[in-house]
């Protein structure tokens, strides 16, 4: 009874965290595919058909969010759910991972606040879920917890072999998610630094790359085999390279950071700004805090387009911050601790009495997918249902401005291979894919064109004249647009003409002799 008492409170921190994601995290009939996990989507539709990417689907993230998505469509029978199950046992897992660590450092009541105040501040970033930065955070917080082991074992080569693990897979997602990793690294150099100790930092870095060479060389063998090695190389690294070239400022990746995160991320300030202050900087796990978070908020306004989903991997640095903020008030900690069971249960019941109508309508989503699914599995959209409704599956429909929910919605293929022309950047690969798209475009029209200029966010020409001049005129185009963009436009004004207009989305149709 005794042992049962003392498990209870980790049951309810589980529960808790389980109502807290179910809450923050959209179910597909919640909410409609972002831009971004549009692409993840129909790549993973596509490659259960056959398709390799990078070949057929190109598109510029490693290929880890690609395989995940298929992986999830296929758990899910076709459907977003599988890859919304996926998302939930991922962070879950993120959640489990930081409540140990910071467990082991702080105590329960600090872990369990660090833990839910990351849970919470998800709310601002997750724009509609399935995003690489939600895949990358349990490999982010397992090198945290690995690297507190190796602290305490320095020589166990185990500990740096895994946290290059960890780091490999984080950079198959997106090469910015390894912050947790980079912070290590130079935790130790620095370290390295103050003890003169060189072959301990070799000891690290070998055992670490060793890991990092073996799993991405292991990937790489396999896109060789797949013939798209080069491919692969040039989208996830070139390409994203000059992604990196627009303006970056420190103080506006703050600013956003705490604007779409709120109080989540000032809690996190607080404490930095206190451990910066009161904690002896010559401690590996204080140094790695007080380089965690400002290398965090770097990597996240590196491309300087501050989109809210980039903040998601601020969440391990906030965790562990607002344990660390909660851990400085021992008298607080302390009588919290001898009522540790009836404080827990309190916390859980009004966490879930203020999530009741998100917890509410979760349930009701579930419900009907596993019962009523006559009803649909998955949010619709007009425009998608018209897709499908006015083609045969064997035609293909181009979105213009990338929003392939749309294709993956309808099951129809995009015509072309390259998935987001204009592709938006000025860099040595543009050129070459502009004219592959063109190629491709010209070679294969698709039925039908839905111009999504209305509704995108990065000032995407119209494909109407007019109002493309009014854009020109005005300035509110983007500036880096292909060479060859002209002969689109020329192609679609020879070919195709206005069918039908749904809401913001005008529709064109290829006009056969």
């Amino acid at each position: 009874m005794t042992q049962m008492r003392r498990l209870l409170p980790y049951v309810l921190f589980g529960l808790l965290a389980l109502v807290m994601l179910l809450a923050v995290l959209p179910d597909p009939l919640a909410a409609f595919p972002s831009l971004d996990s549009g692409y993840y989507l129909y790549i993973g539709q596509q490659i259960l058909q056959g398709k390799i990417p990078y070949l057929d689907l190109w598109e510029s993230k490693p290929p880890g969010i690609f395989y995940l998505n298929a992986f999830g469509l296929w758990l899910g029978r076709g459907t977003r759910w599988g890859v919304w199950g996926l998302e939930l046992f991922f962070l879950l897992i993120s959640a489990a991972l930081s409540f140990l660590i910071l467990k082991k450092k702080s105590g329960f009541f600090p872990a369990l606040f660090g833990s839910a105040i990351w849970i919470w501040g998800l709310q601002g970033t997750l724009q509609g879920g399935n995003l690489t930065e939600e895949y990358s955070l349990p490999f982010g917080f397992a090198a945290i917890g690995l690297f507190g082991l190796a602290i305490q074992a320095p020589r166990q080569k185990r500990y740096p072999f895994w946290i290059g693990m960890s780091f490999s897979f984080s950079f198959l997602l997106r090469a910015n998610n390894a912050g947790a990793q980079a912070a290590i690294v130079l935790v130790w150099l620095v370290f390295a630094l103050w003890q003169r100790d060189w072959r301990l930092l070799f000891f690290r870095l070998f055992w670490s790359g060793l890991a990092a060479a073996l799993t991405l060389g292991a990937v790489a063998l396999l896109s060789l085999w797949q013939g798209n090695l080069r491919e692969m190389i040039e989208a996830a690294l070139l390409f994203n390279f000059y992604l990196t070239g627009a303006k970056k400022d420190f103080l506006a990746s703050l600013l956003g950071g705490i604007n779409f995160i709120g109080i989540p991320a000032g809690l996190a300030l607080l404490g930095y700004l206190f451990l910066l202050i009161t904690a002896p900087k010559k401690n590996e796990w204080i140094l790695f805090l007080l380089i965690l978070f400002p290398l965090e908020i770097f990597l996240a306004g590196l491309s300087g387009r501050g989109y809210p989903h980039y903040y998601i991997s601020w969440m391990p640095a906030i965790g562990l911050l607002a344990a660390e903020l909660f851990e400085s008030l021992p008298q607080l900690s302390a009588r919290l601790e001898r009522r540790r069971f009836l404080v827990s249960l309190s916390i859980f019941w009004v966490v879930s009495i203020i999530l009741g109508a998100s917890l509410q309508e979760r349930s009701q989503n579930l419900y009907q997918f596993a019962f009523q699914r006559q009803s649909g599995v998955e949010i619709g959209h007009p425009v998608a249902n018209y897709l499908r409704e006015n083609t045969t599956p064997e035609q293909t429909v181009l979105i213009w401005g990338g929003r392939l929910a749309f294709n993956y919605l309808a099951r129809r293929a995009s015509p072309s291979s390259v998935l987001f022309y204009p592709l938006l950047v000025d860099s040595p690969l543009s050129t070459k894919l502009s004219e592959r798209f063109l190629a491709e475009i010209t070679a294969r029209p698709p039925a039908l064109i839905v111009d999504t200029h209305a509704v995108n966010q990065d000032l995407l020409p119209a494909l109407a004249v007019e109002l493309r001049l009014e854009q020109e005129q005005s300035g509110k185009l983007w500036q880096s647009l292909p060479e060859n963009i002209s002969e689109f436009y020329k192609f679609v004004a020879q070919n195709y003409q206005v069918e039908t207009t749904l809401g913001d989305y005008v529709i064109y149709r290829l006009q056969t002799p």
